[in-house]
C-alpha cells in the first residue's frame, strides 16, 4: 500500500514575495532620494545663500523667486517684496555690491513677452529670466523656432527699458 505524504508549503508565499518586493523598492526609492539630494545639494545652498543675502542687502520682506544666470559672468537674481510691499529686485554679482531695482523702473516680463509674442509669433519661449550680459542688466529670452530639426536662440533686452541688444543663434546640431 502507498503511503500518501502531505506536501510542504512553498517557502515563498504570496506574502513574502510581496514583503520582499515591497523592500526593495522601499530601498530603491530611498536610494535615488538620497543620491538626489546629494547631487541637489550644491545649487540648494548657493540658491539659500543667495537668497540670504538678498534679504540683508535689500531689506526684503518676501522672496518671490531666485534667478541663477551664468553668461559673462555668473550672477544671481533675487525678486522679491520689500517691507512697503513693493516689487524688487536684488542683483548679485561675483565681485560687486548688491544692486536693489524696483520693479517699477524696469521694463515689465509681460510685456516684454507680449512684445515678444507679436514680433515672433512662431517663437516657443522656453524661459524669460534677468541676467547680466556685458555688466548690463538684462531680459534673457531663451526660445525655440520648429524647424528640422529645431533651432533654439537667445535674445536680450535692456532690463529697464526693454530695448533689443543681442541675439544668439545656437547650432543646430554638431557633426562627428
Amino acid at each position: 500500500m502507498r503511503v500518501i505524504t502531505k506536501k510542504r508549503p512553498p517557502f515563498m508565499t504570496t506574502q513574502r514575495w510581496l514583503f520582499v518586493i515591497v523592500s526593495i523598492l522601499l530601498a530603491a526609492g530611498t536610494a535615488f532620494g538620497i543620491y538626489f539630494r546629494e547631487i541637489q545639494m550644491p545649487k540648494w545652498s548657493a540658491d539659500r545663500e543667495a537668497e540670504e543675502l538678498a534679504i540683508e542687502a535689500g531689506n526684503l520682506a518676501e522672496v518671490e523667486e531666485v534667478y541663477h544666470h551664468i553668461w559673462d559672468k555668473e550672477s544671481w537674481i533675487v525678486k522679491g517684496l520689500d517691507q512697503e510691499g513693493r516689487q524688487v529686485f536684488v542683483w548679485l554679482a561675483d565681485d560687486e555690491q548688491p544692486e536693489i531695482i524696483h520693479a517699477s523702473d524696469g521694463f515689465a516680463q509681460k510685456k516684454l513677452k507680449d512684445a515678444f509674442e507679436i514680433s515672433k509669433p512662431q517663437a516657443n519661449i522656453k524661459r524669460i529670466q534677468p541676467g547680466l550680459l556685458q555688466n548690463t542688466r538684462v531680459w534673457e529670452i531663451f526660445y525655440s523656432v520648429e524647424g528640422s530639426p529645431d533651432r533654439y536662440y537667445y535674445e536680450f533686452y535692456r532690463f529697464d527699458n526693454g530695448q533689443f541688444l543681442e541675439e544668439y543663434k545656437l547650432p543646430a546640431g554638431t557633426e562627428p
